[in-house]
């Protein structure tokens, strides 16, 4: 959902775009922090536009 910003999936799309790069080249640990990081991140947006728009 990402808030129904073209910025904010833009932006997310780049960050999972680096995180697949990772995880091609066998940094796992950094690959799970990202992951960690980014579905955190989606979830916070995600809660904060549904609590502000209603």
């Amino acid at each position: 959902m990402t808030g129904n910003s073209k910025l904010t999936a833009i932006l997310f799309f780049i960050f999972y775009l680096v995180l697949t790069y990772f995880v091609f080249v066998h940094q796992n640990m950094i690959a799970m922090y990202m992951m960690a990081i980014g579905m955190l991140l989606e979830a916070t947006i995600n809660l904060w536009h549904m609590l502000t728009h209603k």
